[in-house]
């Protein structure tokens, strides 16, 4: 077995400002993190690299592997008042962008997604899961080797509780499940993609261009309830999204959560590029300018997945 590193304690302080609401996380350790998109740094989650590193699982086989291993430099300690666990899923041998894999490393990827929600699940005293991934500099990433992460909180942001309040009453107020509700977005000049078990499309109301979300037609909580057939349907949407980003050359996050003590939540992915940069009136007036409607947005990836 690899002998496990020692984990970097957070010297983390949570601050929110008193006249706005608005809260930020101090973490200035975090700057110890190795840059690997600075040219001549070693890729640290290269095979031999991973060697020496903690893992925790590893799901597939060959070349498109993906392991699970500790995050060395998390954002939150394992105890205290903010705290959680965070785990990085490295996707593949290569160091290659996440855009060329294929729909078998997407299956292989949701596998491992759910499987280490459910095991973070388990863990006393998680309440909020979020599983994320930066892709390119201006989406966060700062390794060029495809891979994503894993927050399991102790505490559930006031943004994410206040977006499902207002869904579970949009929902009430039509007398229809979360999902129905979602899915009225959903018409056909937005639909990217669309099969049985989901449909993606470009959100309408995206605060970035080439916004787009992927919804399952089957009301479920979170990934952990997904069989394979569905997961082999959200790589298929995932897939489908991925020529265009590669067309444009663009940056770009996936994420998803799950509040655990919530059971009547919406399972979505979001897919949101970073195309778009906000100004001062997007900073300091709260409005995004959005220069690309969803329709328009809807046609370019239905194009460039032919």
């Amino acid at each position: 077995m690899p002998q496990k590193k020692k984990q970097i304690k957070p010297a983390l302080k949570y601050i929110c400002d008193d006249i706005t609401g608005e809260c930020i996380i101090l973490a200035p350790y975090r700057h110890k993190r190795p840059n690997g998109l600075k040219k001549k740094v070693v890729d640290p989650f290269s095979p031999k690299n991973l060697k020496k590193e903690n893992i925790l699982a590893q799901f597939g086989k060959g070349k498109g592997r993906v392991w699970a291993i500790e995050n060395k430099y998390p954002v939150f300690p394992t105890s205290g008042e903010f705290s959680g666990f965070q785990e990085i899923l490295v996707e593949g041998e290569g160091c290659k962008p996440f855009s060329s894999c294929d729909l078998n490393a997407l299956e292989t990827l949701l596998e491992a997604y759910a499987s280490r929600a459910l095991e973070m699940r388990r863990r006393k005293g998680v309440k909020y899961i979020l599983i994320f991934k930066n892709d390119g500099l201006e989406a966060g990433a700062s390794q060029p080797h495809a891979h994503s992460q894993i927050f399991a909180l102790n505490f559930v942001p006031s943004r994410v509780k206040q977006i499902i309040r207002k869904r579970q009453t949009s929902a009430r107020q039509s007398g229809q499940n979360m999902t129905q509700s979602a899915l009225k977005e959903a018409k056909p000049a937005l639909t990217i993609f669309s099969d049985k078990h989901v449909v993606a499309y470009a959100d309408p109301a995206s605060r970035f261009a080439y916004g787009a979300r992927i919804i399952l037609k089957r009301q479920i909580d979170n990934i952990t309830e997904t069989d394979p057939a569905e997961r082999k349907s959200l790589a298929q949407a995932i897939y489908a999204l991925l020529p265009l980003m590669k067309q444009l050359k663009c940056a770009y996050n996936i994420f998803f959560h799950d509040v655990v003590g919530e059971e009547d939540e919406l399972f979505e992915i979001n897919f949101t590029p970073r195309m778009n940069r906000w100004g001062g009136f997007e900073l300091d007036g709260g409005i995004v300018v959005n220069p690309v409607a969803a329709e328009t947005a809807a046609e370019e990836y239905r194009r460039a997945a032919c």
